[in-house]
């Protein structure tokens, strides 16, 4: 049999084992649906790999039923040690999830998990499709000022504390923790470069929060670059103090957290910290945390054959504000910039202000985020969303609000 054949025969079977599992599916699903019924239970498809959407999930789902937004019913999550980003926040989710972590019983239940009879997609919260709002920034929106769902526990909180004493930062400091992506990760993110950023634009802003008091706890893991030693600085992704319990420590216990396109920050979020996201992209993404507490900035888009930045209007009103892989860009001939060094000290300030009381806002910052927002439409993943864009991103670079 020569090649052609065999790769034509091995597509039939491929699609015929798809029919298959479908229909077996189908069939498990129809037999064991009134048993959920009389449970009132559903499996969550969920991404139970991924740090982001492991926060993300569970917690829009939990948010979603006190608020009334999806009818009530008990939520089932198959998450095999094995598989998921974080073991000890497994913990954290138990009381308001049903979690099952063996990895056979992920096997064998696999037909109900992907059955629309037994199953609940709560990959609808956070899904980057285009044109589609997402609902996370909505239920973020609707939940604020209510009491966060999770809350350090005392075992984590004391050794947590311990620890970082031992690191050299007293019981009585505050701290920022500033996770940049970088490309150790892109692994399983084919084609979104785009998304990571250099941690050398940020040691700006590192000095400017030890200027005011803070230290800085650099979050990450050991396929990053390796940072200076600066002062009441602590590399902690290299140190073999790295830990699941540590990282849900200092994430939940920081005074606020700078992230960007990735996950990570979203541990933050579900402890009720506030959140910076820098470096966001594609541009509509950067209010996409939701809450009123939240900042955030872009990054701008240049045209390599005009030499010129997009203007918001040409970003927002067009597909690039839902380019979403890195061939997007370079076939229309535009490249992703990383902010600036200035840009995110500017808005790590602003935070600062904003937590100690002392910001200040004039009509006209009132005025760059209502034209900013306004910007938004359905179709855009921070549709509705509760957050803000940095004050000095936008009154720099007002010209791009002009056509």
């Amino acid at each position: 049999m020569n090649r052609t054949r065999q790769r034509s025969l091995n597509k039939i079977i491929s699609v015929w084992k798809i029919i298959y599992y479908r229909f077996i599916c189908t069939l498990i699903g129809i037999l064991a649906y009134p048993f959920f019924v009389l449970i009132n239970a559903r499996f969550l498809n969920m991404n139970v790999t991924r740090i982001g959407h492991f926060c993300m999930e569970p917690e829009c789902f939990i948010k979603e039923g006190i608020l009334g937004m999806r009818k009530n019913f008990h939520g089932i999550i198959l998450a095999p040690y094995n598989k998921v980003p974080n073991i000890r926040l497994l913990i954290y989710w138990k009381p308001y999830i049903t979690i099952i972590t063996s990895p056979l019983l992920r096997i064998l239940l696999d037909p109900l998990w992907h059955n629309k009879l037994t199953m609940y997609d709560v990959q609808d919260y956070t899904s980057n499709i285009l044109n589609k709002s997402l609902l996370y920034p909505k239920i973020q929106k609707a939940y604020f000022g209510r009491t966060p769902l999770l809350s350090l526990k005392e075992l984590d909180y004391q050794r947590g504390w311990t620890t970082l004493q031992k690191l050299g930062i007293p019981k009585d400091a505050w701290f920022v923790c500033i996770h940049c992506r970088e490309q150790g990760y892109d692994v399983f993110e084919e084609n979104q470069a785009y998304r990571s950023a250099d941690i050398n634009n940020y040691f700006l802003t590192m000095e400017a929060i030890v200027k005011r008091g803070g230290w800085i706890i650099r979050m990450g893991d050991p396929t990053m670059k390796h940072i200076p030693q600066m002062h009441h600085v602590i590399d902690y992704a290299h140190l073999d103090i790295k830990s699941d319990w540590m990282d849900i420590f200092l994430c939940a216990s920081c005074k606020f957290m700078i992230g960007g396109a990735s996950g990570l920050c979203q541990l933050s979020k579900v402890f009720d910290v506030p959140v910076i996201i820098v470096n966001m992209a594609p541009m509509p993404t950067s209010l996409f945390l939701g809450q009123p507490c939240d900042i955030g900035i872009p990054k701008l888009v240049w045209s390599i054959k005009e030499k010129r930045y997009l203007n918001f209007k040409e970003i927002f009103n067009s597909p690039v504000g839902h380019f979403f892989r890195d061939y997007s860009y370079s076939d229309a001939g535009l490249k992703v910039l990383d902010n600036f060094p200035e840009d995110i000290k500017d808005v790590a300030i602003e935070m600062l202000n904003r937590l100690e009381g002392t910001a200040l806002y004039s009509d006209k910052d009132v005025q760059l985020q209502k034209r900013f927002k306004s910007l938004l439409n359905s179709n855009h993943c921070s549709y509705e969303s509760n957050s803000r864009i940095g004050q000095d991103f936008l009154q720099k670079y007002e010209y791009l609000f002009n056509d």
